[in-house]
């Protein structure tokens, strides 16, 4: 299950000290931060977990669970576009599925993408049939990678309808544990 409390969207993974608990000790149980694709694959296959992992140190010493948002485009793939080719959606998936097995156990909520039905987030326009197909082969590949771990999705800007509608009528709902 979900647990139920309130949360936070933060653009750091460095905090300064004494961050994390004020953020805890304002009611917060959650954080939210953007896991982004760029960043973290530095070279084909070879990621560098490092800033995340001093930011999920501290939030576990403070008490905090992460939502961990996989995200966003790569400059070594599909044009540096959200991935639209096997080859980028499976790249990402790789990227995900090592993500979740680096912290898997911690209690992070793994979701697909921010607001992918808009730009800038999902570039170069909002595509929702290839949203659907990157959140299947994600989905495939933490369910390889990491069984235990919860998947959610989509984010959206605003209520939007008809991407959700598109993305429940393509089956997400069997991998998401929550929208």
């Amino acid at each position: 299950t979900i647990p139920n409390g309130l949360g936070v969207n933060i653009h750091f993974t460095r905090p300064v000290p004494g961050e994390t608990e004020m953020i805890r000790a304002g009611g917060c149980r959650w954080v939210r931060m953007d896991l982004s694709w760029s960043d973290i694959e530095r070279a084909d296959g070879s990621y560098d977990f490092s800033n995340y992992d001093v930011l999920m140190e501290s939030l576990r010493a403070s008490g905090l669970r992460a939502i961990l948002i996989l995200d966003y485009a790569h400059p070594r793939y599909d044009e540096n576009k959200s991935p639209y080719t096997d080859a980028g959606r499976a790249a990402f998936a790789r990227f995900a599925a090592a993500a979740a097995q680096r912290y898997s156990g911690r209690g992070v909520l793994w979701e697909m993408y921010n607001e992918p039905n808009i730009t800038p987030f999902w570039r170069p326009t909002p595509n929702v049939d290839d949203y659907i197909k990157l959140a299947r082969t994600v989905g495939d590949a933490l369910r390889r990678a990491a069984p235990g771990e919860l998947y959610i999705g989509p984010a959206t800007s605003g209520v939007d309808l008809h991407f959700l509608e598109a993305c429940f009528k393509a089956g997400l709902l069997e991998y998401w544990s929550a929208v």
